[in-house]
């Protein structure tokens, strides 16, 4: 027990009271200085109203990863005008934690910049606003911020933490493995360099390294959340399930309270559940469901528990054993399948190779799949309009499946490589995690809706007998529709449609060709057909996403904007998960006056997508329109920082800063892209510091999803 963790039941003043506190705050002893605090508010109740006690309480409930607690009391404390500028730092800090990282932004930025501040302080929140820069992806600014901070010559373990984090986010995991321990020299209890320098050694595989510099950091910082999250993911990965499910449990008797406690249940029942405890998962996600009844999880945790409820004995489970966990880069979904996929059939290629032949303007359609694999030499492939029991006998034969999941309109590839019936449960390699995902079979299916399951198994060529079979209808089912899309990509727009059209009447349990008509009669503004589609579709599918959004569109597009709103009120109610629905409706409501709410969604959807710059763009319009050039100028800076050629974002800060500032920043952005991206795609050899010949399974990740 560290001297002082006893505290008085009174205090002799206010000053003794926070005093006591700020000492259990240094001492990491985080639940001792709040019972402090609220100790100190019974005796003085007007405590709760001095910027001190919501500075030094913000900050407790920010180490307890409590953020939104965190950021209401420092908001509060930030706002009276004689508080330290401690509030405003710890404020940005929580910002940045809680991923609102464009307030963070205008927060850190603006204690960086006040020369009337304390150089320590500024210091640390240059550091914090590199972080933030990095996990935009906006690699200028973020070197900016860190050459600020280290113009003032005070060097600390938090800013080599946070130098260790720019690195990371450009793939340089060894220079950050050297800073990252740089700043465990200067400063052994620094948290962000410990949970950082763990996670680098994850990344590369590293995994007993990795666990010794975290458990060194659980002995320095007990009660630190993340810690324990992130030693459970590290025994996840070695298939340590009890291990994993006991930090789980640890992490919610340090913060039971804290923010994303109900991801922490959710995790810690999926534990119990892979380390056969069935009754213990089942009770698991029951409490979390009781105790998170508004979480975002609770639909996948009724889904799990239900799979429970209802498990019979003798349920089978098959997993591929060997597929390889290389994680995209960029938007190169498709690309890392499919390099994944044929990796696995013994027929090695990089994203980067596939990424150069199908990703087109963005993203990568089904004909570039196609096109592709009919080029590859060595491996046989079919294609289907898949199945549950498809997946299962692919699985069972030892082949990968490549697919597609979407959230509303917006489209992502995986790869299917295993099933669980007593979870029910699809295991999918997502190229956006480093470890297999679980996907309950209702959620997996719902998702699969929109391209009617579409799918291609992929074997070596000595084993095509292994492929499932397929009839000549349904074969041609599928090459017609893959015939239409591609039609659709070159601009043929009535072959196209009317492909869709002899599809939707040859299949009509099927929902993609009448989905590929309404999008064709969108492109050519035949409304009337739009709203025939999509209200046949409806019929049949009440909940069809597509169907609810396309009506909202050729609503819009004639004037009507009330129905608009409520089509696609009722398209979010289906799936919420979409920036593209959350940027049109953002679009509507700003052209109808409502501000407020049309702002809101697009930074929804600049949530979800830092790189959606259509939102971007409209948000900083829209500041600039208001008389709100700080914050248009921030939208447009990042806008140019992102592409750097960008017309519209160029004249709009040119009209605020001048064109030779403009041009100076799109110059100096353009540089900074260029050679990060070729530093990320060079082959290892090239790299400034050699890689390690890979272990047996090389990983690579996105730092978001750590």
């Amino acid at each position: 027990m560290a001297a002082g963790d006893v505290t008085a039941e009174s205090f002799s003043n206010r000053k003794a009271c926070l005093a006591r506190a700020r000492e259990h705050l240094n001492n990491r002893a985080f639940r001792a200085a709040r019972n402090t605090l609220d100790k100190g508010l019974r005796q003085w109740p007007a405590l709760a109203f001095e910027h001190e006690y919501l500075t030094l309480l913000g900050h407790v409930a920010w180490r307890q990863r409590r953020l939104r607690e965190a950021r209401r009391c420092l908001q509060l404390a930030a706002r009276q005008e004689d508080c330290h500028v401690e509030a405003r730092y710890l404020l940005g800090r929580a910002l940045l934690d809680g991923r609102r990282t464009e307030d963070a932004v205008r927060v850190l930025d603006a204690v960086l910049h006040d020369d009337d501040e304390l150089v320590p302080y500024r210091v640390h929140a240059g550091g914090a606003l590199s972080v933030a820069y990095s996990a935009l992806g906006l690699n200028k600014s973020s070197q900016d911020a860190l050459e600020k901070s280290a113009g003032f010559g005070l060097i600390s373990g938090q800013l080599l933490a946070d130098e260790g984090y720019r690195l990371m986010r450009i793939g340089a995991y060894p220079e950050a493995e050297v800073q990252l321990a740089k700043g465990l020299q200067v400063d052994a209890t620094c948290e962000d360099a410990f949970f950082r320098l763990a996670t680098a050694l994850m990344i590369q595989n590293k995994l007993d390294p990795a666990q010794e510099v975290l458990a060194y950091g659980i002995e320095q910082s007990p009660e630190n959340v993340n810690f324990y999250e992130l030693m459970a993911r590290m025994y996840e990965m070695r298939g340590q399930h009890k291990e994993s499910a006991a930090f789980l449990k640890r992490a919610l008797e340090v913060s039971p309270e804290c923010d994303g406690a109900d991801a922490i249940r959710f995790e810690l029942a999926c534990s119990l559940y892979h380390a056969g405890r069935l009754e213990a998962a089942t009770l698991a996600f029951t409490e979390m469901i009781q105790q998170h009844p508004r979480s975002e999880l609770r639909r996948l945790a009724e889904l799990r528990l239900t799979a429970l409820q209802a498990r019979q004995t003798g349920a089978k489970a098959a997993r591929l054993t060997g597929f390889p966990r290389k994680l995209q880069k960029r938007a190169f979904c498709a690309p890392n399948t499919l390099a994944n996929v044929l990796s696995f059939a013994g027929k090695p290629v990089s994203q980067e190779e596939v990424a150069a032949r199908v990703f087109r303007g963005g993203g990568t359609r089904w004909p570039e799949i196609f096109d592709y694999l009919a080029g590859v030499e060595g491996i046989a492939w079919r294609a289907y309009f898949g199945s549950l029991d498809l997946l299962r006998r692919c699985v069972d034969a030892g082949l990968p499946v490549i697919t597609t999941e979407y959230w509303g309109m917006s489209g992502h590839a995986l790869a299917v490589i295993g099933y669980d019936d007593t979870g029910r449960l699809v295991i999918a390699q997502d190229p956006r995690f480093l470890e297999p995902v679980e996907i309950p079979y209702a959620e997996f299916e719902q998702a699969w809706r929109h391209d009617d399951g579409l799918c291609i198994a992929v074997a070596p060529a000595g084993r095509k007998k292994h492929l499932p079979g397929i009839s000549g209808d349904d074969e041609r089912l599928v090459r017609g529709f893959v015939e239409a899309l591609r039609a659709v990509g070159e601009g043929k727009l009535p072959q196209a449609a009317a492909a869709a059209e002899d599809l939707a009447q040859s299949a009509p349990e099927k929902q993609a060709p009448l989905r590929l008509s309404a999008e064709i009669a969108l492109m050519q503004r035949d409304f009337k057909k739009v709203t025939a589609v999509a209200q046949r579709a409806l019929k049949l599918w009440p909940d069809c996403f597509w169907a609810l959004r396309f009506l909202g569109d050729a609503a819009w597009l004639t004037g009507d904007a009330a129905g608009a709103l409520a089509r696609f009120h009722a398209a979010r109610q289906v799936d919420n998960r979409d920036p593209v629905l959350a940027y049109a409706m953002g679009e509507l409501l700003l052209s109808i006056g409502q501000r407020k709410q049309g702002r809101a969604l697009l930074v929804r959807a600049l949530r979800e997508d830092s790189r959606f710059h259509a939102a971007r763009l409209r948000l900083a319009e829209d500041c600039f329109a208001t008389g709100e050039d700080v914050a248009g100028k921030l939208h447009a800076r990042l806008l140019i920082e992102y592409e750097p050629d960008h017309e519209k974002a160029r004249a709009l800060l040119a009209a605020k800063a001048g064109a030779t500032a403009v041009i100076t920043l799109a110059d100096t952005a353009r540089r900074v892209n260029e050679s990060i991206q070729a530093r990320q795609d060079a082959p290892p050899a090239q790299k400034a510091a050699p890689k390690k010949p890979p272990e047996e399974d090389e990983i690579e990740v996105d730092l978001d999803e750590i």
